[in-house]
């Protein structure tokens, strides 16, 4: 069985040609090679795929529908991964030493399931990592500079032929901590000081897909300004170049503060860590917290860091993801880090990572003053929420509410307006068919004597957005939600895995802001299905699962 990328150098390009639309209008939903999979059989690969219901594929993961992802690496066992996952990154199975332990010979099998669990689940897969100094094959040292380079071309090709719709690579994992031993066979420090992370870049650039993302990734970044500042100095080094697509920050849990008990006892101020989160941001790209945890032995302490250090990126709109470095007892890295005991039961952190990531957060006014007597107030979306309860009140316990009030959207004008230089707090509940969330942390906010000048207040600006379904799977109606930024033209449709229109929910002229419809499936057998969302130049495709 030819396997695709491995039969030639022209491979690449003969592969660009297997992708394949579902059907001419509906764009980004393209099919690509797996490993193993034959290409005159795609389409009944996909759907053999598709079949695929045990091992947690089809459950709900906690951040199903989110802005974001909330992933974990994977092992080489990750039993019920899907169940609370929604991005993959293999652990170890990825590393090159892992894969050519000796010149010439690859080991694939390990890394051709997690890929090919990722590509079945429609998680959003991230090779780690490309080129890093540990856990390289140690052959590589005792080869000339030129045979380096080399077999460096020759290992990110291999894996970007591979390995074809891969969404996020680490390109180059922990320059200032671990550069390779064939550095120089990559130009060295050079004129930019970085020469050989650039010629990485350039190799990864040329050998991907244009949609894979490419990442840097580093640890211990956050805590010192002074590495910040270096840090930037890399990204912007590869930005100019248009080689950088994302940053990688660890986020394990030894950059932010000891473990308790520790010999030598450090915490960095969590004030300088979002500081430094935010001069990231502040650079135009997407950052990515790649290896999360908490290691705590103690379930108490464990949880009252999950409650400080999560949220602080969690809550950030320039943090794209979240990927958790193993989650159950057992299969993990650092040994007291996991979310899942070895019996199946969640630790306090697993129940309050779950009630947190569903519960909205709210966004603005936070902390503010002089803010307009009828203020407009705005919140993180939850999935999934059908709508949300808003609450004001003048005191912290809510005792005395002012305000109490249900809207479908993720923002409210207050109207009728507060009363003038008055201290406020407000919170927000998740409201769906099983009832209402926990409120999300109080925010205050204090009011000015002014009025918003534009009547109606301009509505908050919005982008396009075609949210998962719930539920997912679903038997026999669904509820699927979209959003628009501004009055347009739009359609919402339905279709199979063939690319056969099922049916039309929405098409004709929309208003801007969230709407919501029901889809029923009470015709149609069993399976995958894709909805399209089309909007000017917008387009979104999302999948929903029909289970009877």
């Amino acid at each position: 069985m030819k396997r695709m990328g491995i039969d030639g150098a022209g491979c690449r390009r003969c592969s660009e040609k297997g992708v394949r639309e579902i059907r001419a209008g509906v764009v980004g939903a393209r099919w690509r090679f797996l490993p193993g999979v034959r290409r005159v059989s795609i389409i009944g690969a996909v759907m053999g795929l598709a079949c695929v219901f045990s091992s947690g594929v089809l459950s709900q993961p906690l951040a199903s529908g989110q802005a974001k992802f909330l992933g974990s690496c994977y092992g080489y066992s990750s039993p019920n991964f899907g169940t609370f996952w929604n991005q993959v990154t293999p652990e170890n199975a990825g590393k090159w030493g892992s894969v050519e332990g000796s010149q010439g010979s690859y080991s694939w099998g390990d890394l051709d399931n997690i890929y090919n669990f990722a590509y079945a689940s429609f998680f959003p897969y991230k090779h780690h990592n490309l080129v890093w100094g540990s856990q390289q094959p140690s052959w590589i040292g005792a080869l000339d500079s030129a045979t380096q380079r080399a077999e460096v071309v020759k290992w990110i090709d291999t894996v970007a032929q591979r390995y074809t719709s891969t969404r996020f690579v680490d390109v180059v994992n922990e320059p200032f901590h671990a550069p390779p031993p064939y550095l120089n066979a990559l130009g060295g420090n050079g004129s930019t000081g970085w020469d050989w992370v650039v010629t990485a870049f350039q190799m990864a650039r040329n050998a991907f897909f244009p949609d894979t993302k490419l990442l840097v990734n580093d640890y211990n970044i956050l805590q010192d300004n002074n590495v910040t500042t270096n840090y930037i100095k890399l990204i912007d080094t590869l930005k100019v170049r248009g080689l950088i697509d994302g940053i990688g920050i660890q986020g394990h849990y030894f950059e932010f503060k000891s473990p308790a008990g520790a010999s030598s006892p450090y915490s960095y101020s969590v004030s300088t860590l979002k500081s430094n989160l935010d001069r990231l941001v502040a650079t135009g790209l997407p950052v990515y917290i790649s290896e999360f945890d908490i290691n705590e032995a103690s379930d108490s302490i464990q949880l009252a860091n999950y409650k400080i250090y999560f949220p602080l990126f969690w809550e950030d709109p320039g943090v794209k993801g979240i990927t958790l470095w193993g989650y159950l007892q057992g299969d993990i890295w650092e040994p007291n880090a996991y979310l899942i005991r070895s019996d199946w039961s969640e630790r306090p952190a697993m129940k309050w990572l779950r009630i947190y990531v569903a519960t909205p957060a709210v966004v603005s006014p936070v902390g503010l003053s002089g803010q307009p007597r009828d203020a407009i107030l705005t919140w993180r979306q939850s999935m999934p929420a059908t709508s949300y309860r808003v609450q004001v009140a003048t005191d912290s316990l809510f005792s005395h509410v002012v305000a109490d009030t249900v809207v479908t959207d993720t923002l409210v004008h207050l109207n009728p307006p507060l009363a003038g230089q008055t201290s406020y707090f407000w919170h927000v509940s998740a409201v769906d068919s099983m009832g209402a969330s926990v409120n999300s942390a109080a925010a205050g906010f204090t009011t000015g004597d002014q009025l918003l000048a534009v009547e109606g207040a301009a509505r908050q600006q919005r982008d396009f957005a075609l949210f998962q379904n719930y539920p997912n799977p679903f038997n026999p109606t669904t509820l699927i939600s979209f959003e628009l930024p501004v009055t347009n033209d739009a359609s919402l449709k339905v279709f199979d895995l063939l690319g056969r229109e099922i049916a039309i929910l929405i098409h004709g002229r929309i208003s801007a802001g969230r709407h919501s419809i029901s889809f029923d499936g009470s015709g149609l057998p069993s399976g995958m299905y894709f909805y399209v969302l089309q909007s000017g130049t917008f387009t979104e495709t999302r999948k929903l699962v029909l289970l009877k």
